[in-house]
């Protein structure tokens, strides 16, 4: 009887974690959002194309210190200087500023 228990709660807690999986996998995919919607400007690593002037190099450690992943996600939504306001999901503006905080 206590084996049986035991499978029991593994079952479950093995359920619960197939859940967790689930729900990570719905999660937007920061970095693909931005090299659709930022990398035009921004290149996909972060240096701004020639292009576009006054883009910011996002890998640049003082922009890096400077920004928070708050700080970007504001800026994706209400948009800074010649960039207009990005239209993406709170969700996705979250993977976006969480990507660019990874660009080093």
């Amino acid at each position: 009887m206590r084996l049986k228990g035991i499978v029991t709660g593994l079952i479950a807690v093995m359920g619960l974690g197939l859940g967790v999986v689930a729900i990570a996998a719905d999660a937007p995919d920061g970095k693909a959002l931005y090299e659709s919607k930022c990398g035009v400007c921004h290149g996909k690593d972060g240096v701004a194309k020639s292009t576009a002037k006054g883009a910011a190099n996002l890998n640049d450690p003082k922009f890096q210190a400077a920004n928070t992943k708050d700080a970007i996600a504001k800026i994706i939504t209400e948009g800074k200087g010649k960039m207009k306001p990005v239209k993406l999901t709170p969700e996705q503006i979250e993977a976006v500023a969480a990507h660019v905080k990874t660009l080093k």
